[in-house]
């Protein structure tokens, strides 16, 4: 009886609209009953005023004191209108201080108590701390400092200083789209720079880590059970949501392409197991060694794209000595209206759902033609050949749900990021989309073209 009514594309059709409405909200709740799990694409650190203390300021955390006295600006930087750093820039002749002291089990071969004057400092932490800590202390009194001007103060040098807070943040990737959170209250990340120590990053959580370029230190906190920065629940909750959004993808395809009937030509014949598997781990481990070179050594756009034409130059002769023709491939107009107008919509449907705001503009640059010509002549490979050959071999199944994690799996290994389980699901739920576009509407063209949307759209889209 199942099988009566998904033979009838209405039913199909229908079925995939069900399951797309319940994937998105699966990811709306997922979002809003924690968003601060999911930081922010676009987090700026915008400078409004330049204050100073009017009196000397000390701020004591467990295991580090630092002081800054009269004189010294104070450069607030506002994310939507919330502070969410502080850069600290003394006077010359009168540099901040710091004092470190860690327990004996910890510091090794360190002093009991490390001292050294300051050249700067930043602080990144939440509004409510800037508040309490800096703007209401009681302990001194902000003024503004309109006498400072821009050749004093360069807004390029203050911008260029105030970068280091990304370094301090933590981020993920949601399908290319690059997510920092927000430091939540009692964060206590700095970065400073000492006379003596150099550039040193202190962070005090339930650990403390501290990176100086002559010593590096990290311990549990005796004291603090529970994480604040970054917020315990954020890796499972990402995961969560990359699922149900990659849910909401596919439906979305399925919902759009769902009613069609491609039939296939039947192409007779039988493989060589020993030379087909040779020619499947053939392509994609140059694949894997392409992406490998691509990343390390970063070569023009048109190099890579002449380079993943190679491999397919062997698919042609082989399509030609077995007489294959295109539409095999998926190389034909039958499905490309569908297919495009799908791909379109889950570029839509992911960039509104990993960013979590609305674009407000673009970022055009002339590259990307290049390197959307790479894309497409890399998932020709991927797609139009080892999956569409497991697919014709095995099961349409296990030709997505094998190149699909074979793939995602090199991406994140040769990709730029930190090899973890965060950037296996994101890489693996744009794979899984892409490649089932491809096996729903049977059309290469659309399968590429969507692959291509996914990787430039963070690229060009401003939010």
């Amino acid at each position: 009886m199942l099988n009566n009514l998904l033979s009838n594309p209405v039913t199909r059709t229908f079925f995939a609209l069900v399951f797309a409405i319940v994937a998105v909200l699966g990811s709306f709740f997922t979002y809003v009953t924690a968003p601060e799990d999911f930081g922010n694409t676009s987090v700026q650190f915008d400078v409004d005023s330049i204050y100073y203390f009017a009196d000397s300021w000390k701020v004591a955390y467990d295991y580090a004191e630092i002081t800054f006295f009269s004189g010294t600006l104070v450069i607030p930087a506002y994310h939507h209108g919330r502070v969410v750093a502080v850069l600290l820039i003394p006077p010359a002749e009168q540099p901040g201080t710091i004092r470190l002291s860690f327990p004996s089990e910890h510091r090794g071969d360190l002093p009991e108590k490390i001292d050294d004057n300051l050249e700067q400092g930043l602080i990144v932490l939440d509004h409510a701390d800037y508040t309490k800590i800096l703007r209401d202390s009681g302990d001194t009194i902000l003024l503004r400092a309109d006498e400072v001007t821009e050749a004093e103060m360069p807004s390029h040098y203050l911008a260029r200083q105030l970068e280091h807070g990304y370094n301090l943040l933590t981020s993920y990737d949601i399908f290319g789209y690059t997510n920092w959170l927000l430091p939540t209250p009692q964060t206590v990340l700095l970065r400073l720079w000492g006379q003596r120590l150099g550039m040193v990053t202190y962070y005090e959580d339930a650990r403390v880590i501290v990176k100086a370029p002559d010593f590096s230190l990290n311990f549990k906190h005796p004291e603090i059970e529970d994480l604040f920065y970054p917020p315990e629940s954020y890796r499972g909750r990402a995961i969560v949501y990359m699922i149900f959004l990659t849910l909401a993808a596919v439906s979305l395809i399925a919902f759009i392409a769902g009613g069609l009937e491609v039939r296939e030509k039947e192409v007779k014949g039988q493989y060589n197991v020993l030379q087909t598997v040779a020619a499947l781990v053939g392509a994609l481990v140059y694949a894997a060694a392409l992406s490998t070179f691509d990343h390390y050594f970063q070569p023009s756009p048109y190099a890579t794209a002449a380079l993943w034409v190679l491999p397919l130059l062997g698919v042609i002769v082989w399509a030609q000595k077995d007489r294959l023709e295109l539409s095999f491939f998926g190389i034909s107009s039958r499905g490309l209206g569908t297919g495009l107008i799908a791909a379109i919509s889950v570029c839509i449907l992911i960039a509104l759902g990993s960013a979590f705001s609305l674009p407000v503009g673009l970022k055009l640059n002339y590259m990307l033609l290049p390197l959307g010509l790479a894309i497409l002549l890399r998932e020709a490979l991927i797609r139009g050949f080892c999956q569409r050959v497991i697919a014709h071999w095995l099961h349409p199944l296990a030709g997505l749900f094998i190149v699909s994690g074979v793939w995602a799996v090199i991406a994140v290994i040769t990709g730029p990021g930190a090899i973890g389980i965060l950037p296996l699901v994101s890489a693996f739920g744009m794979s899984l989309v892409v490649g089932y576009l491809y096996y729903c509407s049977k059309n290469l063209i659309a399968a590429c073209v969507l692959a291509a949307l996914l990787e430039l759209a963070p690229m060009i889209i401003r939010f």
